[in-house]
């Protein structure tokens, strides 16, 4: 009883993508790898021994106008029609016992099978051979969705996307070797033995033999494979073996599995046309004779070759997530190699080429819609369904072999060359992958201009994604993010493994691009003279089970910290009830989007590519998240986000390459690894408001003794950020600029009269009288800029009130009285047993930092005196 309810309880979590493989898994899911590329290799070497002996020996069925219905044809015929014939008893199988004992009876009935092979060659009976063979490809058809359907059961919904683009690429690679191996070994032995039609059947007999001899490992191997759970319960009967259309429909069902299966039924179209217009067109540069095999495996290999980085290459790119943007991009170029492959010679490299260019597209064209189907299958109707799929490729299969032998007989009535007319039938290829394409990308429109921005999205910024694991794997979630750019959400989509919908105004809504722009990514209006119909938009969203962010300040922060929540997002949760999830995106200031300098755009890039840090705080429960606990969430996110950036797990830490100024390289070298690290990370997180100029100037006096005191800002801030620290003996006579100091320099301010639009960022601001401070806020011509510093290290800073875009912007405040300015990103304020505030962080010492007492956090994010 408890073994059943843990195997229920790994079904229920490996259907919502909640568990993570444990190793025992995923040595399962490899053994299962080698077994199915081994039964793959079996398959496509013992067609490729058997097509050229059939050749050999002059088998073939004649059709009208002089065409051939040869053995390559019928082989393919064969390989396809068990898909059709048993399909809905393999889905049965799959679902109703334990998809790895499924495994394990193919491996044995693989073995029987070709024992049966072996038998009929040495008695040179080609009907009985090709009996065996059909009897492999019912094999290959109940084993196809056991194979396939154990893999989110052995590895989950996060690696699904890699999983099943290895398995493709595993098993395009087995066929690659299978058929080269097999057809080079065969025409090299039926060569030497005089290439007679009597000698053919010794040749073959060998080869056989070891393919039996090599089918013995995948029993071991299939018993290795965890033993999954049965996922259906559906008792024998009679009428499996003719409910296709009840199964096809079952697929049909959902408009989502319907449309991705037909686009896996086009690919394998596409793959067994390939196929067979290659091996027709050997035959015809050959005549059918010696050479024919070693020729139809040259082409037949530079297409596997093709599929197989192909698929390698998809594991790579779905290695995060599944990403259907892909197929579309795909398609365009299996049309462009299509029509490429008309005018190569198909004795040429460049023809070669081109087969494994469009062979190389076509695999990209199907991992994604593959491994997204696979993740979208009902848990007890896997086996069913990939069954339905595999019903309906095979259709497309034998659909594909009478395609080519209706176009060869139009061809030899139009009285053309039986070469030329081979090549003249890849138009019809382009034009069938072209309609595919524009069928696809409107369907996908989303996906397809996400993957397209987001291209050209990374090569501008280099995003780097700390906990993403925290984004729920399935049903609804709200992210709330800090908002400092208009990019923030093609950045937060390139985090995400999961799609996101983006919550916006109502008001945004007036250009028509981008009216378009929300439509096709599912952009969720809202106005706020309407606030119960937006709150109830984004509900109906996240009950969907989708991912929704909602940028809780509601507007674009112009200082680079945390403005004020609003409150909205409250109501949401407790009426949702799914989890929120605070988000920090490190660097975003700074960047050409964000009001650095100003502005939001006309901003030449400070550099390319950018580096950006994108943090999942942990999730908070709905009934939890108030504007307190958010906003201490979202604080939390951003101390993992600089830590992200300055800490590399497993090396240690990563420190910018940076000159040290000859001047402060004492003061650098008094100081220990842990505290000049800690100033790196301090420098940083200085840049990451609108305080002290990046590629700007920062005055200084001599004699401060607050220049020794802080080398994240006379330092560390202007290595990173590439200002020029100036040093004065004495104030200018009307000095101006950005001005570091404490009480030394406040004291010489105060006495200036000619000051001119000077800002004072004042480091000492929590050590002075109330009198001292009013005294430098009377001064005329001067900002006096309160800040915080605590052991070395900045924590709060106030700066100079931003801007405003337009005349109906917000109002955002840069500092206020009886403030030290605003908490720093990369800082959390957590208070101690006695109620004081200590600041925890990256740049914090152990412990964390005790700030001044009678501090607190208001709304705005500053640090303000109770």
């Amino acid at each position: 009883m408890n073994a059943r309810t843990e195997a229920d309880e790994q079904a229920a979590a490996t259907a919502s993508g909640a568990f993570e493989p444990t190793r025992r898994q995923w040595v399962g899911y490899w053994c299962m790898i080698v077994q199915q590329t081994q039964n793959a290799f079996n398959d496509k070497a013992a067609q490729f021994v058997l097509i050229p002996l059939a050749a050999a020996v002059g088998f073939s069925l004649p059709l009208a106008g002089g065409a051939d219905f040869g053995v390559e044809s019928v082989a393919g015929l064969m390989i396809a029609l068990p898909f059709v014939l048993f399909a809905p008893l393999a889905g049965w199988l799959s679902d109703r016992f334990s998809k790895r004992d499924v495994m394990l009876a193919m491996a044995v009935a693989q073995f029987c099978i070709l024992c049966w092979i072996c038998a009929a060659v040495w008695l040179a009976h080609l009907w009985m051979a090709l009996a065996g063979f059909f009897a492999l490809a019912v094999q290959s058809t109940v084993f196809s969705p056991a194979k396939i359907g154990i893999n989110k059961e052995l590895v989950g919904s996060s690696h699904l996307g890699f999983a099943a683009g290895i398995q493709q690429m595993m098993a395009m690679l087995a066929i690659l070797i299978g058929q080269v191996a097999a057809g080079w070994i065969f025409d090299t032995r039926y060569v030497a033995a005089g290439a007679l039609p009597e000698y053919a059947w010794l040749a073959a007999f060998g080869p056989l033999c070891l393919l039996t001899l090599l089918s013995l490992p995948a029993v071991a191997l299939a018993w290795a494979v965890p033993r999954v759970p049965a996922q259906g319960h559906e008792p024998f009967a009679a009428r499996l073996a003719v409910r296709h259309f009840r199964d096809l429909r079952e697929l049909w069902k959902g408009v989502g599995l319907r449309r991705a299966s037909f686009g896996v039924t086009f690919f394998w179209g596409f793959a067994a046309y390939l196929n067979l217009w290659s091996v027709k067109l050997a035959k015809e540069i050959t005549g059918g004779g010696g050479g024919f095999g070693t020729l139809s495996s040259i082409y037949m290999a530079s297409a596997l070759i093709g599929m197989v980085l192909g698929f390698g290459t998809a594991a790579w790119l779905l290695r995060r997530r599944i990403e259907l943007g892909w197929v579309p991009l795909a398609g365009a170029m299996m049309t462009v190699g299509s029509v490429a492959l008309v005018f190569f010679d198909p004795r040429g490299v460049a023809f070669l080429g081109g087969l494994g260019g469009v062979a190389f597209a076509s695999a990209v064209f199907l991992a994604p819609l593959s491994a997204w189907m696979q993740d979208n299958y009902p848990s007890h109707q896997r086996g069913e369904l990939q069954s339905a799929v595999n019903l309906q490729t095979c259709l497309a299969g034998i659909f594909s072999v009478f395609i080519i032998a209706g176009l060869e007989i139009a061809a030899r009535f139009a009285g053309m060359d039986p070469v030329a007319g081979l090549r003249a039938q890849l138009w019809v290829v382009a034009a069938a992958c072209a309609g595919i394409t524009v069928l696809v990308v409107r369907l996908l429109p989303r996906d397809f201009l996400r993957l397209l921005l987001l291209g050209v999205l990374r090569t501008l910024y280099r995003i780097r994604v700390s906990h993403p694991e925290r984004v729920p794997e399935s049903g609804g979630a709200l992210l709330l993010p800090n908002h400092v750019t208009y990019a923030d959400a093609f950045f937060l989509s390139a985090a995400c493994r999961r799609p996101v919908r983006f919550v916006m105004d109502d008001v945004f809504m007036a250009s028509p691009a981008i009216r378009l722009s929300a439509r096709i990514f599912g952009t969720v209006p809202i106005r706020r003279d309407q606030p119960l119909e937006a709150i109830r938009a984004v509900i109906n969203a996240l009950n969907a089970g989708e991912v929704v962010c909602l940028f809780p300040e509601g507007q674009l922060s112009r200082t680079g910290a945390l403005c004020e929540l609003r409150r909205g997002f409250e109501l949401i949760a407790r009426k949702a009830g799914h989890p929120l999830v605070p988000v920090w995106c490190d660097g975003a200031w700074g960047s050409i989007f964000s009001f650095e300098r100003g502005r939001f755009f006309r901003k030449i890039p400070y550099r390319i590519p950018y580096g950006l840090v994108v943090a999942f705080g942990r999730p908070l429960a709905p009934r939890a998240g108030t504007r307190e606990a958010v906003r201490g969430a979202i604080y939390r996110a951003s101390a993992d986000a600089v830590a992200r950036r300055f800490f590399v797990p497993g090396w240690g830490v990563r420190m910018p390459k940076a000159t040290i100024p000859a001047g402060a390289w004492e003061m650098m070298r008094r100081c220990g690894e842990y505290q000049r690290r800690r100033f790196w990370i301090n420098g940083h997180q200085i840049g990451q408001v609108d305080a002290l100029p990046r590629r700007g100037e920062i005055h200084l006096l001599a004699g401060d003794p607050l220049i020794d005191a802080l080398p994240p800002v006379v330092l560390t801030f202007a290595e990173l950020h590439g200002s020029r620290v100036v040093m004065h003996d004495d104030l200018p006579a009307t000095p101006g600029g950005v001005w570091v100091g404490g009480g030394f320099l406040r004291r010489k301010l105060t006495s200036h009269g000619a000051l001119r639009a000077l800002l004072f960022f004042d480091f000492e601001a929590a050590d002075r009288t109330d009198e001292a401070v009013d005294a430098v806020v009377d001064v005329d011509g001067l900002v006096h800029l309160p800040c915080l510093a605590v052991d070395g290290v900045v924590v709060a800073m106030s700066m100079p009130h931003p801007c405003k875009p337009k005349p109906e912007s917000e109002f955002q405040p840069g500092h206020k009285p009886g403030a030290f300015g605003m908490l720093l990103p990369g800082w959390i304020c957590l208070p101690d047993e006695t109620g004081r505030l200590r600041a925890h962080g990256p740049a914090a010492a152990n412990g964390g930092l005790p700030l001044p007492a009678n501090l607190r956090i208001d709304d705005g994010g500053f640090l303000a005196e109770c």
